[in-house]
């Protein structure tokens, strides 16, 4: 905190590299390729009205590089040309009063900033290309430092509040949005459904979202593996025994649940507010200090306007890296978790809808899932580390159609 306050700027800078550099952000895609088209924009332009954000006029171009593999050059290209083929047909199906024409703002992860141009403004500028519609990121610090430092030091309800009002302030967004959050993002994302919901948000699109929590400790993260969320608990292949039950592995866990699991934690840090740690031990201490939990009504007392808001989105998108490291459990990217009642909770991940969350609806989960409002996607890869034409189709999927 003496370093942050001392030379906030750098100290901001080195977390943001840190966090870039082992996956926690988006990477830098100034030396990437978007394989945009001219055309694309020039055909849609005469069915809606093209309204974006700029701050800089540089940052409407996309940067140009050599394709590091150049044998997926060709593939590539022919992908997007596809994608954006079937946007231009999409786009002049659509009234300005469908759901297509709505706007968009997009949530960073740890240790990435809206102010960010390589990351966050080139994506959220790619979104807005796609959609021909106003496409905005919305921080929490009124600069690059401070939006950085405030995923760390701020806690996630105070993240989520002003994210809330500065929503509020956009007369773009007043009637309504779409939303798209990266890793971390998506607890900013989720609360402010949870939260607020007002203007509503549409479509929620979760990428590799910190949904269920982090259950593990870096590097002592258990090797699971389980099935497709949607098959049954006896078709999942077996589990591996985790590193979890080292000495070291046993000490830091209680070590971060004690230190997670109290007001000074939760009131400054935001990682300590999504620290789910599954064993009955630890149990009540969640259910008493835990962001995550009150957002999630597991904790002490029930708040039936988290349901009620939850109940405002009409489509949620659940994006999971099957290679994800940084997670754990993965699966709770897309509401999985690890079994509390299991002699080891380590070694049993829930899929979703075996949870309790689910099955006792508690902020309106399965009730979500039973009006058909879910949609699960998966990539392979690491966190965050997707391909473009992934991201495409997942925008052209579930932003351009009805």
């Amino acid at each position: 905190m003496d370093l942050a306050a001392q030379d906030p700027q750098q100290f901001a800078s080195d977390l943001h590299r840190w966090a870039r550099d082992i996956g926690l952000a988006l990477p830098d895609y100034t030396a990437w390729d978007w394989e945009r088209k001219a055309d694309t924009a020039a055909s849609v332009g005469n069915h809606v009205t093209m309204v974006r954000q700029r701050e800089d006029e540089a940052s409407r171009n996309s940067p140009k590089s050599i394709d590091k593999n150049s044998s997926k050059t060709n593939t590539r290209s022919q992908q997007l040309t596809s994608v954006n083929r079937n946007l231009r047909t999409n786009l002049s199906r659509k009234s300005m009063h469908s759901s297509a024409s709505l706007p968009i703002v997009t949530a960073h992860g740890m240790g990435d900033s809206c102010f960010n141009e390589g990351s966050m403004q080139s994506i959220t500028n790619r979104v807005a290309d796609l959609t021909q519609q106003y496409a905005t990121c919305i921080p929490t610090g009124d600069n690059q430092h401070d939006d950085v430092l405030n995923g760390y030091f701020m806690s996630m309800n105070e993240n989520i509040d002003i994210f809330a009002q500065k929503v509020k302030a956009d007369p773009k967004l007043s009637n309504g949005f779409h939303a798209i959050g990266f890793s971390q993002g998506n607890n900013v994302l989720r609360g402010y459904i949870a939260k607020y919901n007002d203007p509503p948000v549409h479509t929620f699109i979760s990428l590799n979202g910190v949904n269920a929590g982090i259950s593990a400790v870096p590097y002592c993260i258990p090797s699971t593996m389980i099935g497709d969320m949607n098959t049954s608990r006896t078709e999942k292949v077996s589990h591996s025994r985790p590193r979890l039950h080292n000495k070291i592995c046993d000490a830091l866990m209680e070590v971060t649940s004690h230190k997670a699991y109290s007001e000074f934690s939760q009131t400054h840090s935001f990682q300590a507010n999504y620290w789910r740690d599954p064993r009955p031990v630890e149990k009540l201490d969640y259910q008493t200090y835990s962001q995550l939990a009150e957002l999630g009504n597991e904790g002490l007392n029930h708040n039936q306007a988290l349901n009620e808001n939850f109940a405002k989105t009409q489509k949620f998108v659940w994006v999971l890296a099957t290679k994800d490291s940084i997670v754990w459990p993965k699966e709770g990217e897309q509401w999985g978790a690890p079994n509390p009642e299991a002699e080891d909770p380590f070694l049993d991940v829930l899929p979703m809808k075996d949870t309790r969350w689910y099955k006792k609806d508690l902020f309106g989960l399965k009730t979500a899932d039973e009006a058909g409002k879910f949609y699960y996607e998966e990539f392979e890869g690491d966190h965050l580390r997707f391909e473009f034409t992934d991201f495409d189709e997942w925008i052209r999927k579930y932003l351009l159609e009805d």
